[in-house]
């Protein structure tokens, strides 16, 4: 399966920063457009929530066992700020 011209396994093997780029740059036609805009907006906004706790450098294709303690908990702090309107502790 196709992405607008990518495999999925290279848009998941791409760092959430450059991914993050395909997906503003998309382009669709308005049918396509039309059928996926609510998932395109989804899809921007976490992958945006990644590269805004400064994990921009990783990749979709990884698991979240495999997550350092750091990374763990700039998610953590970062939803329990957004959540609670709180301060963040990211990098």
């Amino acid at each position: 399966m196709r992405v607008a011209g990518y495999a999925i396994q290279d848009l998941v093997d791409l760092p959430a920063e450059k991914l993050k780029t395909v997906f503003l740059n998309m382009k669709l036609s308005t049918y396509e457009e039309k059928i996926a805009s609510r998932l395109l907006i989804e899809i921007r906004n976490r992958l945006e929530y990644l590269c805004d706790v400064g994990l921009g450098y990783l990749t979709l294709n990884r698991l979240s066992s495999t997550l350092s303690g750091g990374d763990r908990k700039e998610l953590i702090f970062h939803d329990f700020g957004q959540q609670f309107g709180r301060f963040t502790l990211c990098s």
